[in-house]
């Protein structure tokens, strides 16, 4: 498995809030975040739910961290195609968690709650858009495919209750279908539920929707509502198979 060159994981100093960080060719950096956000993109996890028997301080603590390649890895990594260079970071992550965190993990199916993606009567509502230059060159690889895809927002946190926004604007010209699929499933009125996609449809739509978080006295739809009368899509609730990463252990770092 590859490996980086040089690699640094401490403890973020507390009081301090999440700040994310970057991921490039050159280096992969995350400032205050939680382990459990490290493990989501070393193994292509979308969903809290896929994470299983994860200690505490996995989800709340956070780390700093900085792992750097050589230059001959990079100019390696260089020659490659954008979806190899994801995958080969997301190997180098796991080795580094195999290596500072002793991590050791398998995988599972279980029945949990999810959503299922259907067309509502009458169908889609968004015309096809087969001429748009795609957003995604190669998206190839379905478990990490998501990666991909503009940041969706994270579900809320220990049943947090999202804060009252303005109207949300989502237009999806040049996007392939499970894209869709992927941004509807991030946001927080699912509470982190996986969406199950049963429409089979494929290709690329011109989709344009606006709905409103709260539900409420905003002005717009709830997002159920917003998605059947704006796309003629629906959610279900349901449940259904899940592969989970569970964890059979974990230990915190020492500092370096």
């Amino acid at each position: 498995m590859p490996t980086f060159d040089v690699v640094s994981v401490r403890p973020s100093q507390q009081g301090e809030g999440f700040k994310g960080g970057s991921t490039t060719v050159a280096a992969y950096r995350r400032e205050r975040i939680p382990l459990s956000e490290v493990l989501s993109y070393a193994f292509g996890m979308a969903y809290e739910q896929e994470l299983v028997n994860a200690p505490s301080w996995v989800t709340h603590d956070p780390y700093d961290i900085q792992a750097k390649l050589s230059d001959d890895q990079i100019a390696a990594l260089g020659k490659l195609s954008r979806d190899d260079r994801e995958e080969q970071m997301r190997l180098m992550m796991q080795a580094m968690l195999a290596e500072r965190f002793h991590l050791t993990y398998h995988f599972e199916t279980r029945q949990l709650p999810l959503y299922q993606l259907e067309l509502a009567k009458g169908g889609l509502k968004c015309p096809a858009d087969p001429d748009a230059p795609p957003a995604i060159p190669d998206p190839s690889r379905p478990r990490f495919r998501w990666a991909a895809a503009p940041s969706p927002p994270p579900p809320p946190r220990d049943g947090a209750v999202p804060a009252p926004q303005p109207l949300l604007h989502m237009r999806t010209r040049g996007w392939p279908f499970w894209l869709l699929v992927t941004m509807i499933s991030h946001q927080p009125e699912l509470e982190g539920r996986p969406v199950v996609d049963k429409t089979g449809i494929d290709g690329a739509y011109d989709c344009q929707l606006t709905w409103s978080h709260s539900g409420g006295d905003e002005p717009g739809d709830y997002l159920f509502t917003a998605l059947q009368n704006q796309l003629g899509l629906k959610l279900q609730p349901a449940k259904g198979p899940v592969e989970v990463l569970v964890i059979d252990h974990v230990e915190r770092p020492t500092e370096n």
